[in-house]
């Protein structure tokens, strides 16, 4: 599933590459601001600019990746703090399994002792 993911992510970043190769030279007027009726001139105003083809579809692309990186860094580093409280009670229970068992380690060396003493004080 993750390939498959990036796969298409790489295909369409080489689509968007293509659309803007081919779209170098063209322009497109756009109406930026609202249009309004200037009464002194009795005329109505438009407001627009012309942007070139490819400098919009890069602008809209990195738009998109900013927006994006900006949703799922959140996540991802919610997910990390969790590996990590998930490493440390790992090495929490390992100590603790590790004492447990050099403490039964212990207790054995002791029960041996005391049956060798048990067993002279018997003879």
């Amino acid at each position: 599933m993750k390939f498959l993911m990036q796969a298409f992510a790489f295909l369409a970043i080489f689509g968007v590459i293509y659309l803007v190769i081919m779209n170098y030279s063209d322009t497109i007027t756009l109406q930026v601001l609202p249009q309004h009726y200037d009464s002194v001139a009795q005329t109505v105003i438009h407001s627009t600019k012309t942007f070139n083809i490819a400098f919009l579809m890069l602008a809209v692309l990195g738009a998109g990746l900013l927006s994006g990186i900006c949703l799922f860094v959140p996540f991802y580093l919610m997910q990390t703090e969790q590996l990590y409280a998930y490493k440390r009670e790992l090495e929490k229970s390992s100590i603790k399994t590790d004492s447990s068992s050099s403490q039964v380690k212990v207790l054995q060396a002791k029960v041996q002792v005391l049956e060798k003493a048990l067993k002279e004080a018997l003879k």
